[in-house]
């Protein structure tokens, strides 16, 4: 408790500096006609950037030191209606408290976010400055200005901090080499430097041209390092600004618009830029891993072909062999019991080869899913491995139609469900096993379901790392869009898997 109540005392102190601070810098900008319109630009929208990174336990500390600075200032501008910028407060709390819950995910959902945020406060903001004042217009803009620059610097500033990933600086990552390349931030000053130079020397007749110069850097940080890359280089470009106002002769109108038009079009160019990188990234991987499953498909077709030799060779060769042979020897004797012999051994090698030929074809195309369909095939499956003469209580819930199934779905199950089965015979040391298959409907297409579960040993993580039959499934279904998750309720203080295999209509 005691460490709460220093953190909550250190960080009213600390917002109650930075507030003031700004307010000096925006009151200088806005001028002494209208105070209070310097705490709707630069202190409102530092203090919306720091509420939503900050945790809602310490946001009494934000908005107190806010409230302590309106009511010093109320003391020196006894004249203003300060009341407007306590109710835009008190309101911004319960937009922000609202926006708090959805703040939170990928990026792009906080920016989104973050511009539904700047939208709605600064209207909330306007109308209270609309019960004592007429002019809705500069209230808004003030608004919309203070909180581009200030709500995304915020978040750029939290999430470099606090969400990337920090090593520690220790003997053994000493060598390891930086990757900073400041290349790009070199060339940025100069073209910023060269543009501060071109807007102050160009002839009057040209200066209304002038601002345009700062959108070069804008373009040239977004393109090397995206909507990170564009704010920072809006913010210079915004000290820019400030400091040549007047050598420009900009009012305090035109300077919030330059400085919200080339804050947005710098965050809107850098997320579009960074959104298409980010794209591609995903392409070329999905690329990658396409061209991984395209070299795993056919090393697999090979070890099949391989084994499908081998099988021919090995087996059916030597008994045709051997038929021939028991067949010549049979030809040659007179004993009705010598030949009786040798037609029982030709019985029995000609059996062999048809077992075995069964086996090769059920290898390539189990028959039972073409005579039978799906669910019976799964139910053969499970009568060939013996699960009933093991002790193995199994269990089959299928409600799938087979004409809502075409010959790939119904092979790809089948061949996910015979490798399951084969594993929870040989690893898993169940008694039990259940089976599923079902589908759903999810949003415009079926997606077919396949839920194994046991109640076995379970299995380690590493296990599922190296397993080559767990692999070349988890390959198969993704090679198909689809998803397969495989955990092990161990982790519960339970006994068992589940798999659960996830596929599209194809």
């Amino acid at each position: 408790m005691s460490r709460f109540f220093t953190t909550f005392i250190y960080l009213w102190f600390f917002v109650l500096c930075c507030l003031f601070c700004l307010w000096v810098l925006s009151a200088f900008l806005v001028g002494d006609a209208e105070p209070e319109l310097a705490i709707l630009l630069f202190p409102f929208g530092f203090r919306i950037g720091l509420v939503l990174h900050c945790p809602k336990k310490y946001w009494l500390a934000v908005y107190s030191a806010e409230w302590t600075l309106l009511a010093a200032l109320f003391r020196f501008y006894l004249h203003i209606e300060w009341i407007y910028l306590f109710a835009a407060s008190f309101v911004s709390l319960s937009i922000l408290s609202f926006a708090y819950d959805y703040y939170k995910g990928n990026q792009w959902n906080r920016l989104r976010v973050i511009g539904l945020v700047i939208i709605v406060v600064s209207f909330s903001n306007s109308f209270c400055y609309l019960l004592f004042y007429d002019d809705f217009s500069i209230s808004f803009l003030c608004s919309v200005t203070g909180s581009l620059i200030l709500v995304p610097s915020c978040y750029l500033i939290w999430s470099y901090f606090f969400q990337s990933s920090w090593r520690s600086l220790t003997v053994d990552t000493t060598h390891i080499p930086s990757n900073s390349n400041n290349r790009p931030f070199f060339l940025y000053l100069i073209i910023f430097i060269s543009s501060i130079v071109a807007q102050i020397n160009l002839p009057h007749e040209l200066q209304q041209f002038a601002p345009f110069c700062l959108a070069i850097p804008i373009v040239f940080l977004a393109f090397y390092y995206g909507w990170q890359g564009a704010l920072l280089a809006t913010l210079f470009n915004s000290l820019a600004l400030i400091a040549i106002q007047e050598t420009l002769g900009l009012s305090m109108t035109n300077l919030f618009l330059l400085l919200s038009a080339q804050t947005l079009m710098g965050l809107l160019l850098g997320v579009v830029i960074q959104r298409q990188r980010d794209l591609n990234t995903q392409l070329s991987q999905e690329l990658n891993r396409n061209q991984k499953l395209a070299k795993q498909l056919v090393k697999s077709e090979e070890v099949v072909r391989r084994d499908i030799a081998r099988e021919l060779h090995d087996e059916i060769g030597q008994n045709v062999t051997a038929i021939r042979i028991q067949a010549s020897l049979l030809q040659r004797v007179s004993c009705v019991l010598t030949m009786h012999h040798y037609a029982q051994k030709i019985e029995k090698l000609s059996l062999n080869i048809y077992d075995t030929t069964r086996g090769l074809l059920n290898q390539l195309r189990p028959k039972a899913l073409d005579d039978l369909g799906l669910e019976e095939a799964i139910r053969q499956l499970v009568s060939d491995l013996e699960f009933g003469s093991q002790q193995i209580e199994t269990s089959i819930n299928y409600t799938v139609e087979d004409k809502y199934l075409n010959d790939t779905l119904s092979a790809t199950l089948f061949r996910i469900c015979q490798e399951l089965l084969n594993n929870i015979i040989k690893y898993a040391n169940a008694s039990k096993v259940s089976i599923s298959v079902f589908q759903k409907m999810a949003g415009c297409e079926h997606k077919y379901y396949l839920i194994i579960t046991d109640n076995g040993i379970g299995f380690k993580e590493e296990d599922k790392r190296h397993g080559h039959g767990l692999r070349g499934i988890q390959e198969r279904v993704q090679a198909l869009g689809g998803n397969f998750t495989i955990t092990s309720r161990n982790a519960f203080q339970k006994e068992g898997a589940i798999l659960k295999i996830e596929l599209p209509f194809i």
